[in-house]
């Protein structure tokens, strides 16, 4: 290709002009600019105006005057803009009560006139001189923003490649310099010999432009010279085998030979043709020939995973117990489980990303209103009327129009209880889910039955007083608590004490009901009381079971307490009850129990090390358990880190709720990602059929086995980005995880000094039992002989999905997100053995 047909660097703004032909009045309106307060608090109020610069593709505003030395933004690339929305009630309402809106504005001040423009980690928050102003900012910069991503998305590769020349071009004069260009490619993680990479400078340097008298490239030489750096030996290949007739162009004939014996494709000669047309960017296409540059193309457009799975393509009417379901454990943390921020945002971020069922723990708030977080921590608190009308309700069916579970913890009182039951009818209506459930109910209804519901999953409470403890009434906390598997000391959960209810060993019963009890006519405010007392003797602590004071306050109060309190607590505990339908939540008493009371609406909450008990013990009973109700599984107490577990281990035990901690990165939750990436990131994947058969039994129990062979081999790698050292060693695990008998790890050899275009070609095959259940795990490791090997990034597949042939895997970075251009060039073959008896 010569440089005349490289991409031009203003093809993304054409892209997205293109795209604007009907809204060129509100282009040139954004782009004659408009102004508005700039607010970072109540007294940081700045007036600033902003324009489009549709050329640069940014966001620009009229800075302060700033000494020379600063580095803060005056400008905000449409790319990076992650939101345009009006502003959160909380901040509105912290502003609104500073009072300094009366000063700064000639108006009143309404939420109808504020919008934020989130970016990164970072927004502005803008109030506009009158409401129309704001509505058409709001509405059409969120427009343009959705605009540039389509195009964006169209020029990805070209964008990163720019993106990398103009971050090295710290001059702005639009060239670079070799030494510059040296200093990109190691930044970029590609290590050359000078003498290498001086002979590509000085061959893409076809204009001999200077400046300060030495050679420099523009953009377009720049891309020129990437473009021969980066040639792919690997593809030369197998382009040469195909492109018979001319070397360098394949006809479609040839590609037709190529699609049906390598990818088992099959097209005829129309639609090899289109596939030229839209994959070769040089005047080639005109002639029906496919040059390597866009073979090359074509070959980056093949994954391994069946197309149609990225869509919605599964049965969506079998009932809910047959899907797995993403889930998010302590969905309001920002870090750890002792001390972090709880955040709405982080109920957004979830949804966003499919989650299904979200948890919200709830507590007495001081104005009556219940609060979420992790309760007796130090972890910050949420309004749930925030967390309902800025998350739960905008953002529910965003992402996925499958229903979406609350999972509720409740460690409330009554009255906040039935203030609980209001704000979820009044804020959700009819988004609740609110049919009611009998004995007589055999299955639950499907997720197409539930679309666009919200459905309320916890334990009905129990019709307690407010002075009395609500232990039923929780949810989570009772399996971690009683559990009796402490065959690792590091698997204690952790449990703070609640201060001030250390009292002395000699304090009776009848006392403590008289202290704590029977004060101020047993107010909400006594509710806190509910967990058990230490009790001390100095060097030992007891625990006083909240059963005792009860008995207690029972033999002192007797039946006139209760007969007071016991309509009243029926009457308001009933309202919550009243949402508590297809998920009642229920203590998991045993397999042999549920036989009898069991009902399938019941969910059972298990700790990751109860679960891995049971299924070690009985996993054929947990298969046949999760057959008729959903499971779910949470991090056990001492994960105080907020790290997470292995999910696939559990879901291959037909466990649907297998809830992880969103807000931490790693393997565990890319993992989390990926698989449900499957089924169109809906949040719900429909459980294999051998989980679903109420007849399964163990594999090894079965009259025959058809073995599943899978071929893998892992050819190079492409643009793998730099760890914390200069240029990283990469070599690629693969792991089979799912069912115990398809365990299996390969390892290849690391490549030094490259992760730009490292070069493998070794060969994995395993021979599965029961693929159905499997997930193939291909990671990017870092070879490092100083500390623990880091993870680059990694790809996640149920094996269900694999198709033979060749393709790239899109990898994903340890915090879950795609990284752009980052891939392994792989080839698949998949067969079937001949069953064995």
């Amino acid at each position: 290709m010569e440089v005349n047909q490289m991409i031009d660097a203003s093809d993304l703004v054409k892209g997205v002009r293109g795209r604007c032909t009907s809204m060129e009045s509100v282009i040139a309106t954004l782009s004659k600019g408009c102004q508005f307060w700039k607010v970072r608090s109540d007294r940081g109020w700045y007036l600033r105006r902003f324009w489009l610069d549709v050329d640069r593709l940014c966001l620009l505003y009229v800075p302060s005057q700033k000494p020379f030395w600063s580095t803060s933004p005056t400008h905000v690339d449409l790319t990076g803009i992650t939101d345009v929305r009006r502003w959160k009630s909380a901040f509105y309402q912290h502003i609104e009560k500073g009072g300094h809106s009366k000063r700064r504005l000639d108006f009143a001040l309404t939420n109808e006139l504020c919008f934020t423009v989130v970016f990164g980690q970072h927004e502005y928050n803008l109030i506009a001189l009158d409401e129309e102003t704001a509505e058409f900012w709001l509405t059409n910069l969120k427009k343009l923003v959705c605009i540039v991503r389509a195009a964006q998305h169209e020029n990805q590769y070209w964008m990163w490649l720019t993106r990398q020349f103009r971050k090295a071009d710290k001059d702005k004069t639009g060239a670079l310099s070799f030494v510059q260009v040296q200093d990109l490619l190691e930044r970029m993680n590609v290590k050359l010999s000078r003498k290498y990479a001086k002979e590509l400078f000085n061959e893409a340097n076809v204009n001999k432009n200077k400046q300060n008298g030495k050679q420099v490239l523009d953009c377009r030489e720049f891309v020129q010279f990437f473009r021969v750096l980066t040639k792919r030996k690997e593809l030369d290949e197998i382009f040469e085998r195909y492109a018979t007739t001319d070397s360098a162009a394949m006809t479609a004939e040839e590609l037709r030979a190529f699609l049906s014996q390598e990818q088992f494709i099959d097209v005829d000669y129309e639609q090899a043709n289109a596939l030229i047309s839209k994959h070769e960017v040089s005047t080639a296409k005109e002639e029906g020939l496919l040059t390597i540059a866009g073979f090359t193309a074509l070959m980056k457009s093949f994954g391994i995973a069946i197309e149609e799975h990225s869509t919605v393509f599964q049965d969506m009417n079998q009932p809910l117990t047959s899907y797995y379901i993403a889930s998010s454990h302590n969905t309001y943390l920002k870090g750890n489980q002792l001390t972090s921020k709880s955040s709405v945002q982080a109920y957004i971020n979830a949804l966003e990303q499919g989650c299904r069922c979200v948890e919200l723990d709830l507590w007495d708030g001081p104005a009556g209103d219940p609060v979420i977080y992790h309760g007796r921590t130090l972890t910050s608190e949420l309004k749930l009327i925030d967390v309902l009308n800025e998350a739960v309700k905008p953002y529910a069916f965003k992402t996925s129009p499958y229903p979406l579970i609350l999972s509720l913890e409740c460690h409330l009182s009554n009255k906040q209880t039935k203030r609980l039951a209001f704000l979820l009818k009044d804020v959700l209506g009819d988004m609740l889910y609110t049919t009611p459930v009998d004995d007589s109910m055999k299955i639950l209804p499907s997720p197409e039955a539930l679309k666009n519901k919200i459905i309320i999953k916890a334990k009905k409470p129990s019709g307690t007083s407010d002075c009395e403890p609500e232990e039923n009434y929780s949810s989570d906390d009772d399996d971690e608590r009683n559990s009796s598997d402490n065959d690792n000391s590091d698997d204690a959960p952790f449990q703070t004490k609640p201060p001030n209810k250390t009292v002395s060993v000699t304090t009776s019963a009848t006392d403590l009901v008289q202290k704590y009890g029977a004060e101020q006519s047993y107010s909400s405010n006594t509710a806190h009381i509910s967990e058990d007392i230490p009790v001390t003797d100095g060097t030992k602590e007891i625990e006083m079971p909240s059963q005792i004071m009860g008995h207690a306050l029972s033999n002192t109060r007797k039946e006139s307490y209760q007969d007071l309190v016991e309509t009243r607590d029926t009457e308001e505990s009933s309202c919550l009850s009243d949402l508590i339908n297809i998920c009642e939540g229920k203590k998991f008493s045993g397999f042999h129990q549920n036989l009898t009371t069991s009902r399938c609406y019941h969910v059972s909450s298990l700790s990751e090390k109860k679960a891995k008990k049971l299924i070690r013990g009985e996993r054929s009973a947990v298969i046949q358990h999760t057959n008729n109700q959903l499971v779910r599984i949470y991090p056990k107490g001492s994960r105080t880190d907020s790290s997470n577990y292995d999910p696939a281990q559990f879901w291959s035990s037909g466990c649907q709720i297998v809830a992880l901690n969103y807000q931490t990165g790693g393997l565990f939750k890319t993992i989390n990602n990926e698989f449900f990436q499957f089924n169109g990131n809906c949040g719900y994947v429909l459980k294999p059929a051998i989980l679903r058969n109420p007849e399964t039994t163990e594999t090894s129990g079965a009259a025959e086995v058809r073995n599943k062979i899978v071929r893998l081999q892992i050819i190079t790698g492409q643009n793998l980005p730099k760890t914390e050292k200069n240029v990283i060693d990469p070599y690629v695990t693969i792991q089979i995880m799912g069912h115990p008998a398809d365990q299996y790890k390969f390892k290849t050899k690391r490549v030094e000094n490259n992760g730009f275009n490292p070069c493998w070609k070794e060969t994995a095959e395993f021979r599965l039992t029961v693929p159905e259940l499997d997930i193939l795990v291909i990671a990017v490791m870092d070879k490092d002989t100083m500390t623990d090997n880091d993870l680059v990034g990694v790809g996640v597949f149920p094996v269900k999905s694999l198709k033979s042939g060749y393709g790239h895997i899109c990898l994903m970075c340890p915090e879950g997100n795609i990284m752009p251009c980052a891939t392994l060039f792989v080839h698949v073959s998949i067969h079937e053995e001949t069953p064995v008896k």
